[in-house]
């Protein structure tokens, strides 16, 4: 059964990404203004400018500018401008952000954003910044420039929204797997994928092997770290994704998708003899342990070697379902080492 996304995916123009950002931003403040207002400043967080404020105001006993009245109270909302420029390719155009400000008018809050694949070089940046104060300086605009990147999006939006926020977080989740399809998050080797585990985590130790519903998407991931009471507790490199179809009367599989870590199909893998009997184990045993079938529209992502940690989550809630981690980032290094090694280090570390 194929996933029905919230983002349209088989283009990579910059329009259907564009689109694809923009509902993405109007789900997050048709959900909460102050969600939102908090996510577009943590993406200018580091710009040194006031806060954006977005929606409206409440007041009370507020006078107005000639001071000749005070009503009882006043709802007012500020006048806000977002033009936003996307590139897939990197391929920045600094006279085309030149004309963009000239979109610009009165508004009392004006933004001009970039997003790309990856952080445009710091000449570039310091040359739209210094054409966007000019005018600023000519025109009595107060126009403000940030680059950011999809990467940042999904992070920022994920730190906005709240554990047990579920259609948020599988809406976050299905716009960075659709980002990753088009190659717009470009670290994926670096990256392990946190998932939940709590009542399946033996059985996943003893085989090396994650399942889940076919019908989950999943950004592309090298790692995967087993979550279970408020830490990940084992982490492996991943190896294959396989999707079975298979016949428990007849121990037989009527089907078998081998796809690489990067989930793409490849007729080239196959399955070893060791790893066609993990794979019927875990099915059996899930079915005989906890009354799962998972013979059918599910997926096994098999890994090397689950080796134990203990990565600690320092915040409230439990985890729900998934999270990415840059490990690349959370060790502070440019080339991971092996993964036995990474376990070592991720052990007692704690994360948010």
């Amino acid at each position: 059964m194929s996933k029905v996304h919230y983002f349209q995916r088989f283009q990579q123009k910059e329009n259907v990404v564009t689109n694809n950002t923009l509902l993405l931003f109007s789900r997050l403040y048709g959900s909460s203004p102050i969600r939102f207002e908090h996510f577009i400043n943590s993406l200018l967080s580091e710009d040194g400018a006031d806060t954006i404020v977005v929606g409206l105001s409440f007041r009370q006993q507020e006078g107005n500018g000639k001071r000749s009245s005070i009503p009882d109270g006043a709802i007012t909302q500020k006048s806000i401008k977002v033009l936003i420029e996307t590139k897939l390719y990197d391929n920045h155009d600094d006279d085309q952000l030149k004309r963009h400000v000239e979109g610009f008018g009165t508004e009392e809050t004006q933004l001009l954003l970039l997003i790309n694949p990856t952080e445009p070089s710091q000449a570039f940046n310091s040359k739209v910044i210094e054409f966007v104060n000019n005018h600023n300086a000519v025109h009595a605009t107060n126009i403000r420039y940030a680059a950011i990147t999809f990467k940042q999006i999904v992070e920022a939006m994920r730190s906005v929204i709240s554990d047990y926020d579920v259609e948020l977080n599988e809406l976050v989740d299905d716009y960075s797997s659709f980002c990753d399809e088009a190659g717009l998050i470009p670290r994926h080797q670096f990256a392990m994928r946190a998932i939940t585990a709590g009542i399946s985590f033996d059985a996943n130790i003893e085989f090396n092997i994650y399942f889940d519903p076919v019908e989950r998407s999943f950004s592309r991931h090298q790692y995967i770290g087993l979550y279970k009471d408020k830490a990940v507790r084992a982490i492996g490199l991943l190896t294959k994704i396989v999707r079975v179809d298979f016949d428990v009367d007849t121990d037989t599989f009527k089907s078998v998708d081998v796809r690489d870590n990067f989930n793409q199909s490849n007729k080239e893998l196959r399955l070893t003899d060791a790893e066609i009997l993990a794979l019927k184990s875990i099915i059996k045993v899930a079915k005989e342990r906890h009354g799962w079938d998972i013979h059918v529209d599910h997926q096994f992502f098999f890994v090397e070697k689950f080796y134990p940690t203990v990565f600690t989550k320092s915040t409230k809630y439990p985890l729900q379902h998934t999270r990415f981690f840059d490990l690349g980032e959370e060790l502070d290094v440019e080339v991971l080492p092996d993964c036995q090694h990474i376990a070592s280090l991720l052990n007692r570390k704690e994360w948010e």
